[in-house]
Protein backbone atom coordinates (compact mmCIF):
# COMPACT_ATOMS: atom_id res chain seq x y z
CA UNK A 1 0.00 0.00 0.00
CA UNK A 2 2.50 2.69 0.66
CA UNK A 3 4.06 1.73 -2.53
CA UNK A 4 0.89 3.37 -4.27
CA UNK A 5 1.66 6.65 -5.66
CA UNK A 6 -1.91 7.70 -4.66
CA UNK A 7 -1.73 7.70 -0.87
CA UNK A 8 0.62 9.23 1.50
CA UNK A 9 2.39 7.37 4.21
CA UNK A 10 1.39 10.46 6.70
CA UNK A 11 -2.14 9.72 4.83
CA UNK A 12 -2.21 5.99 5.32
CA UNK A 13 -4.04 4.64 8.99
CA UNK A 14 -2.35 1.79 10.26
CA UNK A 15 -5.48 -0.27 9.69
CA UNK A 16 -6.17 0.27 6.35
CA UNK A 17 -2.16 -0.77 5.89
CA UNK A 18 -2.93 -3.79 7.48
CA UNK A 19 -6.56 -4.27 5.60
CA UNK A 20 -4.81 -3.60 2.21
CA UNK A 21 -2.29 -6.29 2.85
CA UNK A 22 -4.86 -8.76 3.07
CA UNK A 23 -4.90 -9.06 7.24
CA UNK A 24 -7.58 -7.94 9.90
CA UNK A 25 -7.70 -4.39 10.93
CA UNK A 26 -5.90 -4.84 13.93
CA UNK A 27 -3.38 -7.14 13.26
CA UNK A 28 -0.79 -4.58 11.50
CA UNK A 29 -1.24 -2.43 14.88
CA UNK A 30 -1.14 -5.35 17.24
CA UNK A 31 2.34 -6.54 15.49
CA UNK A 32 3.74 -3.03 14.75
CA UNK A 33 2.26 -0.56 17.46
CA UNK A 34 1.87 2.07 15.48
CA UNK A 35 2.37 4.07 11.78
CA UNK A 36 6.01 5.11 12.84
CA UNK A 37 7.49 1.72 13.99
CA UNK A 38 6.04 -0.05 10.61
CA UNK A 39 7.92 2.59 8.78
CA UNK A 40 11.14 1.61 10.82
CA UNK A 41 10.65 -1.61 9.92
CA UNK A 42 10.63 -0.90 6.56
CA UNK A 43 13.37 0.75 6.65
CA UNK A 44 15.64 -1.35 8.25
CA UNK A 45 14.70 -4.39 6.07
CA UNK A 46 15.02 -2.60 2.97
CA UNK A 47 18.48 -1.02 4.22
CA UNK A 48 20.23 -4.41 5.80
CA UNK A 49 19.01 -6.65 2.30
CA UNK A 50 20.63 -3.85 0.33
CA UNK A 51 23.61 -3.37 2.73
CA UNK A 52 24.26 -7.17 3.17
CA UNK A 53 23.72 -7.86 -0.65
CA UNK A 54 26.63 -5.13 -1.54
CA UNK A 55 28.90 -5.15 1.46
CA UNK A 56 29.49 -9.00 1.58
CA UNK A 57 31.28 -8.13 -1.72
CA UNK A 58 34.03 -5.92 0.40
CA UNK A 59 37.56 -6.45 -1.52
CA UNK A 60 40.60 -4.33 -1.99
CA UNK A 61 39.67 -2.63 -5.02
CA UNK A 62 37.10 0.62 -4.49
CA UNK A 63 35.95 1.14 -8.34
CA UNK A 64 35.50 -2.82 -8.77
CA UNK A 65 33.05 -2.48 -5.14
CA UNK A 66 31.36 0.82 -6.61
CA UNK A 67 30.56 -0.80 -9.52
CA UNK A 68 29.14 -3.57 -7.80
CA UNK A 69 27.28 -1.54 -6.00
CA UNK A 70 25.81 0.22 -9.24
CA UNK A 71 25.08 -3.64 -10.49
CA UNK A 72 23.33 -4.55 -7.50
CA UNK A 73 21.44 -1.04 -7.32
CA UNK A 74 20.13 -1.48 -11.19
CA UNK A 75 19.24 -5.10 -10.83
CA UNK A 76 16.78 -4.22 -7.81
CA UNK A 77 15.56 -1.19 -9.59
CA UNK A 78 14.95 -3.34 -12.83
CA UNK A 79 12.59 -5.31 -11.17
CA UNK A 80 11.60 -3.86 -7.78
CA UNK A 81 9.53 -6.00 -5.39
CA UNK A 82 6.85 -3.19 -3.55
CA UNK A 83 9.34 -2.83 -0.51
CA UNK A 84 11.77 -1.49 -2.86
CA UNK A 85 9.35 0.86 -4.17
CA UNK A 86 7.81 1.41 -0.73
CA UNK A 87 11.53 2.46 0.55
CA UNK A 88 11.68 4.91 -2.61
CA UNK A 89 8.25 6.51 -1.61
CA UNK A 90 9.43 6.79 2.24
CA UNK A 91 12.25 8.38 1.11
CA UNK A 92 10.51 11.02 -0.78
CA UNK A 93 7.61 11.67 1.84
CA UNK A 94 10.36 12.04 4.50
CA UNK A 95 11.56 14.78 1.63
CA UNK A 96 8.58 16.47 1.11
CA UNK A 97 6.32 15.80 4.60
CA UNK A 98 8.74 15.21 7.27
CA UNK A 99 7.37 13.68 9.77
CA UNK A 100 9.57 12.40 12.88
CA UNK A 101 7.64 9.27 12.07
CA UNK A 102 9.89 8.65 8.70
CA UNK A 103 12.57 11.41 8.66
CA UNK A 104 14.61 9.94 11.68
CA UNK A 105 14.73 6.64 9.61
CA UNK A 106 15.13 7.65 6.16
CA UNK A 107 18.26 10.06 7.50
CA UNK A 108 19.78 7.16 9.27
CA UNK A 109 19.91 4.73 6.95
CA UNK A 110 21.08 7.41 4.26
CA UNK A 111 24.21 8.42 6.50
CA UNK A 112 24.60 4.31 6.81
CA UNK A 113 24.77 3.84 3.14
CA UNK A 114 27.18 7.01 2.71
CA UNK A 115 29.44 5.48 5.22
CA UNK A 116 29.90 2.39 4.14
CA UNK A 117 30.89 3.69 1.05
CA UNK A 118 32.87 6.19 2.27
CA UNK A 119 34.66 3.54 4.29
CA UNK A 120 35.83 1.61 1.22
CA UNK A 121 37.10 5.18 -0.77
CA UNK A 122 39.02 6.64 2.31
CA UNK A 123 41.68 3.74 2.62
CA UNK A 124 42.61 3.52 -1.39
CA UNK A 125 42.83 6.98 -1.16
CA UNK A 126 44.70 7.78 1.87
CA UNK A 127 46.86 5.11 0.35
CA UNK A 128 47.53 6.40 -3.26
CA UNK A 129 45.31 3.96 -5.40
CA UNK A 130 42.72 6.79 -5.97
CA UNK A 131 43.23 10.54 -6.89
CA UNK A 132 44.23 12.28 -3.82
CA UNK A 133 41.44 14.88 -4.83
CA UNK A 134 38.49 12.75 -4.61
CA UNK A 135 36.82 13.46 -1.44
CA UNK A 136 35.00 10.40 0.18
CA UNK A 137 32.26 11.89 1.60
CA UNK A 138 31.21 14.00 -1.28
CA UNK A 139 31.78 11.21 -3.86
CA UNK A 140 29.46 8.90 -1.67
CA UNK A 141 26.94 11.54 -1.65
CA UNK A 142 26.59 11.98 -5.37
CA UNK A 143 26.78 8.36 -6.22
CA UNK A 144 23.81 8.25 -4.23
CA UNK A 145 22.43 10.87 -5.29
CA UNK A 146 22.81 9.94 -8.87
CA UNK A 147 21.39 6.02 -7.89
CA UNK A 148 18.54 7.35 -6.25
CA UNK A 149 17.82 10.16 -8.81
CA UNK A 150 17.03 7.69 -11.21
CA UNK A 151 15.38 5.02 -9.19
CA UNK A 152 13.03 7.95 -8.45
CA UNK A 153 12.68 8.77 -12.16
CA UNK A 154 12.12 5.20 -12.74
CA UNK A 155 9.46 4.80 -10.08
CA UNK A 156 7.08 7.38 -12.18
CA UNK A 157 7.96 6.96 -16.00
CA UNK A 158 8.38 3.76 -17.46
CA UNK A 159 10.07 5.25 -20.19
CA UNK A 160 13.73 5.74 -18.23
CA UNK A 161 16.28 3.85 -19.99
CA UNK A 162 17.93 2.10 -16.67
CA UNK A 163 20.28 0.71 -18.79
CA UNK A 164 21.80 4.07 -20.46
CA UNK A 165 21.63 5.39 -17.07
CA UNK A 166 23.55 2.83 -15.45
CA UNK A 167 26.31 3.06 -18.73
CA UNK A 168 26.25 6.98 -17.55
CA UNK A 169 26.73 6.30 -13.88
CA UNK A 170 29.45 3.61 -14.29
CA UNK A 171 31.48 5.52 -16.64
CA UNK A 172 30.97 9.00 -14.72
CA UNK A 173 32.17 6.88 -11.42
CA UNK A 174 35.35 5.18 -13.93
CA UNK A 175 36.17 8.73 -15.08
CA UNK A 176 36.25 10.12 -11.69
CA UNK A 177 38.63 7.25 -10.00
CA UNK A 178 40.65 7.19 -12.65
CA UNK A 179 40.70 10.59 -13.89
CA UNK A 180 44.63 11.72 -12.39
CA UNK A 181 47.56 9.90 -12.78
CA UNK A 182 48.53 8.27 -9.72
CA UNK A 183 52.01 8.98 -8.17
Amino acid sequence: MIARTDLTVNAAALASVGERAGYSRGLATHHFGSKGALMQRLVETVTHQFRDAMFDRSGSDPLGELLALIDIYFTVLSNPLAVNRARLVLWAEAVTNPSEEIRPSMVAADREFREEIEKRLQPAVTGGRLPGSVDPHGLATVIIAMLRGVALQALIDDHVDLAAARSEIEQLVTARLTQEKLQ
